[in-house]
C-alpha cells in the first residue's frame, strides 16, 4: 500500500513536469493505477498547454467514471484539437451522465469525422443509462 501511494505521488508530481511527454505518460499511467486521488489533478491537466496532455487526461478521466469530471470534460468538447474532443466524448460515454447529452448531440456535427462517430456512439451509451 505504501509503495502504491509513492507511485501515485510520483505520477502526480510528473503531471507538473516541464516535458509534455512526461506529463502525457503520467496521465496515462494514472489511469492504469486507478486511484481516485488522480481525478482532480487530471481535471486540471485538461487545461494543459499541450494537446497531447489534454487528450491523455481526457481519456484517463473516463476510466474513473467519476462525476466530478463531467463538467470539465464538457468544457473541453470545444477544444481546438479533435484528439482532445475525441477523448472527452469517449470519457463522457464511460461516465454516462445526462449532463453530457446536449454537448454530445452537438458533437455529432463536429468537423472531424472521428469525433462525430465517437460522439454518436457516446450519445447512445449515455442515453441508454438514463
Amino acid at each position: 500500500m505504501v509503495e502504491e501511494h509513492k507511485r501515485i505521488d510520483f505520477l502526480l508530481n510528473e503531471l507538473k513536469s516541464d516535458d509534455w511527454k512526461v506529463r502525457e505518460d503520467a496521465a496515462e499511467l494514472l489511469a492504469e493505477v486507478g486511484d481516485s486521488d488522480a481525478v482532480e489533478p487530471l481535471i486540471e491537466a485538461l487545461q494543459d498547454d499541450d494537446w497531447h496532455v489534454r487528450e491523455a487526461s481526457a481519456l484517463a478521466l473516463g476510466i474513473f467514471e467519476d462525476k466530478r469530471a463531467v463538467e470539465p470534460l464538457i468544457k473541453v468538447m470545444d477544444d481546438e484539437k479533435a484528439n482532445v474532443r475525441y477523448g472527452a466524448a469517449l470519457s463522457l460515454s464511460m461516465i454516462g451522465d445526462k449532463r453530457a447529452v446536449d454537448v454530445l448531440k452537438k458533437a455529432t456535427e463536429d468537423d472531424n469525422s472521428v469525433v462525430r462517430k465517437v460522439a454518436s456512439v457516446a450519445l447512445k451509451e449515455v442515453k441508454s443509462r438514463l
